[in-house]
């Protein structure tokens, strides 16, 4: 609940004590020791300042849906990322961090604005996207940025860097690396084209995922990323089996974990999703400890009968994987 005493000279609302499951996908997570929600650059500058002053940690959430808090909670300020705005020139568009990712595919559908239909079906909120590079079937959100403007937590001032400068890679970039970085918004560059034909291939994207049953309560869709793989035995394996080819000798990780023979598999109330075996589901009542164990068990299985090491392409937050 707020406490007033803590920021009587504030407009922001500080909560304390508030269960940070019901802000993430898998819907695990403890209390953090404040809780605060920024609508603007100026509420989370002033975020930043009341963390500081408390000489506690911070963390931002934007959509939680890549993310796996401790059982613990976080014990500083949790910061959630409200900022919303999109605007449009021609072909550019502008976007805050906090704008869900989803909606601004079909904004853009509805533009007539091309680029972004591979993401069709990918939760979670812009600046997340862009903090993990969020892409499927060979496209990425790094792909068609302009600019990327992120608050230096220390300094509190903005800055906007150029794509050549955020360091982009597969599910990575520079921002992933420094946390004192935080993605505030974006500037998309788009191709205008014919609004019913980027709809159509939005169509057949989220066709694809419907097909795999990309769909899946209480997880955080993908848990590993695709490892590269120097085994070309292993990888012709996958190309018979699959009828496609090995794009830059990028395995699915879901396809490795199961020839590994573990789809099915359970800790607690964690699993190993019977629709793909790459996500990772809270069954019911998963607690932060179940799903390390159960993805630590994948890694070591995967690795012991393929010789492929999996890395998390989920972000942790008061655990280790």
């Amino acid at each position: 609940m707020p406490n007033a005493n803590l920021h009587a000279d504030s407009r922001l609302n500080i909560e304390e004590n508030v269960p940070l499951a019901p802000f993430t996908s898998f819907r695990i997570g403890g209390p953090a020791r404040f809780l605060v929600g920024a609508r603007s650059l100026r509420e989370l500058q002033e975020a930043l300042r009341f963390a500081q002053k408390m000489q506690l940690p911070f963390c931002i959430l934007g959509g939680g849906s890549n993310l796996l808090i401790s059982d613990d909670g976080f014990p500083g300020v949790a910061i959630r990322l409200l900022m919303h705005r999109v605007t449009r020139s021609g072909g550019m568009v502008q976007v805050q961090a906090g704008f869900d990712l989803t909606t601004l595919v079909h904004r853009t559908v509805a533009w007539g604005l091309s680029g972004l239909e591979s993401l069709a079906g990918i939760p979670g909120t812009v600046g997340g996207a862009v903090r993990g590079n969020a892409g499927a079937y060979g496209g990425a959100i790094g792909d068609v940025l302009a600019t990327v403007s992120v608050l230096d937590t220390v300094t509190l001032q903005t800055v906007t860097l150029r794509r050549d400068e955020c360091a982009f890679g597969y599910r990575d970039c520079r921002f992933k690396r420094d946390p004192g970085l935080v993605v505030v918004g974006a500037l998309l560059a788009l191709v205008p084209g014919d609004p019913d034909q980027i709809a159509a291939k939005v169509a057949q994207t989220l066709a694809k995922r419907e097909a795999k049953q990309l769909s899946c309560d209480k997880s955080a869709g993908s848990f590993f990323m695709n490892p590269k793989v120097d085994d070309a035995d292993l990888i012709d394996r996958f190309e018979e089996d699959q009828g496609v080819r090995c794009r830059e000798c990028r395995i699915p990780a879901g396809w490795l974990i199961d020839q590994a023979g573990l789809r099915n598999l359970r800790v607690g109330g964690a699993a190993v999703s019977h629709r793909h075996a790459n996500y990772l589901v809270n069954t019911g009542a998963a607690t932060a400890a179940d799903m390390v164990q159960l993805a630590r068990l994948v890694r070591k299985e995967v690795q012991m009968k393929l010789g492929v090491v999996l890395k998390e392409e989920v972000s942790p937050l008061g655990v280790v994987i």
